[in-house]
């Protein structure tokens, strides 16, 4: 069973293994019956990654996100008995989604121009590392390369030195967004698909996913003579005015808070509610802007620590003040604003018991998301050939 009834009805093929696997994970997530087509070793996503899940040797945290929902089947793609169940399937499927290096079905002789023979209508999504053309087109690639293509290397821990990784904690940016840009993609295709019955081949490469993902960046570089900066713009700490008013700090409870009082109105509220009329006279002088930043700053830094979070948070939302959590990745696990928003949801593994796994940033009214479990290898390769070719 998928996550959500979205797109109950519409059924997809997906041939992938690794990140690719997310395309087809979004698409399980809000309805779609994924039927993730097989070799007979399996996706190697199930045991990669750390941690492991129950055991040393258990599955992989990515795995139980990327595939739930799904439905498995193996079929070898070089046997001609398989590839005429695969064609069957293709028949009477909306989506195949090519999850490897660009160029692999149509090798076997399953691209989109064969498979538009059989469903004229069919999306055909190709979603790999560095996509079916270009110089590096050929060439092997996983996924901290991308950021490292994309020139998001700032943020990625393997292109870092091992001093700056130690200090680091960073989130790679284009393994996760090919799934969604994917999805959009695919999505945008079914509509057309189903308003004209022409199928639609699409591509995303992992590496333009991470030199697309900041507008202001790889856009900036491609016109610098057009570019300036904009009289004061927030830059941080040190370059430009009231930085300390868009800060972490430290609460009495260790806790971290985020404040967002940088607009002078809410800075204004804040110094009301706190009674520091020292605060809000601070940037009225004639000081050195500099000066005062770091001098508000150390005032901040002893103010927050004399209350809770929950206590600001109380007094914040009270006197509309913007601010929030800055979270660990284990104080999120218990912040109330994560739980509440139906951020986690329950599942089972075999060997290992009940799981606590995150959910969607997706929310459907009237609707609860409880996605069955990422399945084994052809577990279910009796019933989808009974469903889909019956």
């Amino acid at each position: 069973m998928s996550g959500y009834d979205l797109l109950k009805g519409v059924r997809v093929l997906e041939v992938a293994a690794l990140g690719p696997s997310s395309l087809g994970g979004y698409l399980a997530d809000m309805g779609a019956d994924v039927v993730k087509v097989e070799d007979a070793v399996g996706d190697g996503v199930r045991y990669a990654g750390n941690p492991a899940m129950g055991s040393p040797n258990g599955e992989s945290l990515l795995h139980l996100r990327w595939n739930r929902g799904k439905r498995s089947i193996q079929l070898d793609l070089k046997a001609e008995a398989d590839r005429a169940t695969f064609l069957d399937l293709v028949a009477k499927a909306d989506v195949v989604i090519e999850g490897m290096r660009a160029g692999i079905l149509d090798r076997l002789g399953f691209g989109f121009d064969d498979l538009k023979k059989v469903k004229p209508s069919i999306v055909f999504c190709s979603i790999s590392g560095l996509g079916s053309y270009g110089p590096y087109a050929e060439m092997g690639s996983h996924g901290p390369s991308f950021d490292a293509f994309g020139a998001l290397s700032s943020v990625n821990p393997y292109a870092l030195t091992k001093e700056e990784r130690a200090k680091s904690n960073v989130t790679p940016v284009g393994m996760h967004a090919m799934g969604l840009y994917a999805a959009l993609g695919t999505l945008a295709a079914i509509i057309k698909a189903r308003a004209t019955g022409e199928g639609s081949r699409i591509e995303v490469a992992a590496a333009d996913c991470a030199a697309h993902w900041l507008p202001d960046a790889v856009d900036a570089a491609l016109n610098p003579d057009k570019c300036f900066d904009r009289p004061g713009f927030l830059g941080g700490k040190g370059k430009q005015a009231c930085w300390p008013r868009l800060w972490r700090y430290e609460c009495a409870d260790g806790r971290g808070i985020f404040f967002q009082a940088f607009s002078p109105k809410f800075w204004e509220r804040f110094c009301v509610a706190v009674e520091r009329p020292d605060l809000a006279e601070a940037y009225k002088s004639d000081r050195d802007v500099n000066d005062v930043d770091e001098d508000v700053h150390d005032k901040l830094v002893e103010l927050f620590a004399t209350r809770n979070l929950a206590d600001w948070m109380d007094l914040f939302g009270k006197h509309d003040v913007p601010a929030g959590a800055a979270n660990s990745r284990e104080t999120l696990t218990s912040d109330p604003h994560f739980l509440a928003r139906n951020n986690v949801y329950e599942v089972e593994l075999p060997g290992a018991g009940v799981l606590r796994l995150t959910t969607t940033p997706v929310k459907i009214a009237g609707q609860k998301f409880a996605p069955d479990l990422a399945p084994t290898a052809g577990k279910d390769q009796k019933a989808v050939l009974a469903d889909w070719l019956a």
